[in-house]
């Protein structure tokens, strides 16, 4: 059998067909925020252009990177991979590569657990964003998946607000009761309209008997409902009128290693590959290091991540 390093040193010899496919509506969001800057200055005219351009200049962050991968060219429509990252703090909650494929009309997402613990940095992949940021995440997988990752994108998870407030307020549907800074939530469907609504709506609430793991989950579960629900209040008529407000929360909250050239790139050739996503959960397996029970990724899983996203790539 082939080693994880012999598979990334070639090209594929044949074509692998994914399985499983399904559609995930978060996932929609993360590759949506990337086009939509370019898509909202075509639609609002010269004037509009230029404020997209500010803000794509606002929220570009290049990295201090020691892994290196070049990224193909967009104006012919390659496939190329890219890390997103949605943080909160100096904690990475969702870690994502996703492979894009426009010849294809595709999106190829490896999905990885934020508590995966790597033992070349002997800590978890949430962590390691507390320690060595963006470039360190983007460094540990492409070592660990042997797979060059060019460019990568951050969403502030804090500065959902802003975008609520942005797009006139969304309604999500609420699970349990709880109360937060002030603000009461009771179960069914609710409407946030307030930056400090939703901060308090997105506040991690436990008890003293509460499994923290489990509260943990519920709140990165009301941070996707957010997400999902800004989606259609994106492109309309209300949210065009006050573009700015919105291009103010994208460079407040988003961050990236795509220039303003890349972006226009990616709205005019790209914009299809959401319509069709194949998501690929690597769940990891528990086992005890330094007296400690760990999440790892297996060998199986990891060479499986990799010929995922090489097929993702050479389709």
């Amino acid at each position: 059998m082939e080693t994880r390093r012999r598979r990334a040193e070639r090209i594929p010899e044949k074509k692998v067909k994914t399985k499983n496919k399904k559609k995930h509506r978060g996932l929609k969001i993360f590759g949506l925020i990337v086009l939509l800057i370019a898509l909202i200055g075509g639609a609002i005219g010269g004037k509009g252009y230029l404020d997209v351009k500010k803000a794509s200049e606002k929220s570009y962050q290049p990295i201090d990177r020691k892994t290196s991968a070049k990224l193909p060219s967009l104006k012919s429509k390659s496939p190329f991979s890219f890390l997103f990252l949605g943080v909160n703090g100096k904690t990475a909650n969702d870690i994502l590569v996703l492979t894009v494929n426009p010849k294809q009309n595709k999106t190829t997402v490896v999905s990885l657990n934020r508590n995966i613990y790597l033992q070349s940095e002997a800590t978890t992949l949430k962590e390691l964003y507390g320690t060595k940021g963006t470039a360190g995440e983007v460094d540990a997988l492409q070592t660990l998946l042997g797979v060059e990752i060019p460019r990568y994108m951050t969403f502030d998870m804090r500065g959902l607000g802003d975008f609520v407030e942005a797009v006139g307020g969304v309604d999500v549907q609420n699970d349990t009761n709880f109360i937060s800074s002030g603000y009461e939530f009771k179960p069914g469907t609710l409407n946030l309209k307030k930056v400090d609504e939703v901060k308090a709506f997105l506040t991690k609430v436990s008890g003293p008997n509460d499994d923290p793991a489990k509260a943990e989950s519920s709140l990165i579960d009301r941070e996707q409902s957010v997400l999902i629900a800004i989606i259609p209040k994106m492109k309309s008529a209300n949210t065009l009128l006050k573009y700015k407000k919105f291009l103010t929360a994208f460079g407040d909250n988003i961050k990236t290693d795509f220039v303003f050239g890349n972006i226009k790139a990616l709205g005019v050739n790209y914009n299809g590959v959401l319509g069709n996503i194949t998501k690929e959960n690597l769940k990891p397996i528990e086992t005890t290091i330094d007296g400690k029970v760990q999440k790892i990724l297996s060998e199986d899983l990891i060479n499986k991540a990799h010929d995922r996203i090489e097929a993702a790539l050479n389709e």
